[in-house]
């Protein structure tokens, strides 16, 4: 898929679920910003909880994301294998998870890779339920449908626009992160 992979059912329906369940109780929730950091609606309209896989706070929610990640990221790998010859790299401990409800959307192409963050190199997202609208990657002309459990991973890189499909359809939940360069040298 030109560096853009999907992978079916890495997490059930049950973890899915269950990550919504324990997403909708949290009172951290907050929302959803851009890659500057700031609130705007104009691009993005969402409820955000960013998580962090090394604190226990979180420790319900990467219980549940962890093992299917890195079975997805293993099976990137093994297509990708010139990953394992370049500087060392690692899923960053910061993820979000979010809540796209009917009207809203990320609604801008963007790349994940930017002078705020310049040591990314892949993004990751996990949908959560099965959703009418799904991702939009133009160059590669792929649209990804919102199926549950499934994995999408793909470059960081201008290479890779995308956006939601907008204005969102019903309510979209995914979890969404990184991988960073680590500055080990």
């Amino acid at each position: 898929m030109h560096g853009l992979e999907l992978y079916d059912s890495i997490l059930t329906p049950q973890q899915c679920n269950q990550i919504i369940h324990l997403f909708e109780q949290d009172d951290r929730k907050r929302p959803g910003i851009v890659g500057s950091k700031d609130v705007r609606s104009d691009l993005k309209q969402s409820t955000d909880l960013e998580c962090n896989l090394n604190d226990s706070d979180y420790q319900q929610y990467n219980e549940l994301i962890l093992p299917g990640l890195h079975h997805a990221f293993q099976k990137f790998k093994n297509k990708y294998m010139f990953l394992d010859y370049i500087s060392a790299w690692s899923i960053t401990p910061y993820y979000n998870i979010q809540r796209y409800q009917d009207g809203e959307g990320y609604f801008a192409a963007h790349c994940e890779h930017s002078p705020h963050y310049p040591n990314r190199i892949l993004a990751w997202m996990i949908y959560l339920n099965t959703a009418s609208c799904g991702t939009e990657f133009p160059y590669q002309k792929i649209t990804l449908r919102a199926v549950q459990g499934n994995v999408a991973i793909w470059s960081a890189a201008w290479t890779h626009p995308h956006k939601g499909v907008t204005p969102n359809i019903g309510t979209k939940y995914i979890a969404t992160g990184w991988c960073e360069y680590t500055n080990d040298i």
